[in-house]
């Protein structure tokens, strides 16, 4: 059974900055005699937008006891 990993590289590369990286990766490893095979990383599933927060209504203080005068 091969030896199997996956790397990714980030999307701030760009789609022909990866594609250099990834040529020159093959190549130098076909050099030794290793084989790369390539594929297209599953989409994540996107979720659906989230409802707004709604605030609740703060209760209110109780009121403070009025001075009594005499």
């Amino acid at each position: 059974m091969p030896h199997q990993a996956a790397f990714l590289l980030p999307a701030s590369y760009g789609e022909a900055g990866r594609a250099v990286r990834i040529q020159a990766v093959a190549l130098r490893l076909a050099a030794h005699g290793i084989g790369v095979n390539l594929r297209h990383a599953t989409p994540t599933a996107t979720l659906p937008p989230r409802p707004p927060a709604v605030a609740l209504p703060v209760p209110a203080l109780p009121a403070a006891p009025a001075a009594r005068t005499r």
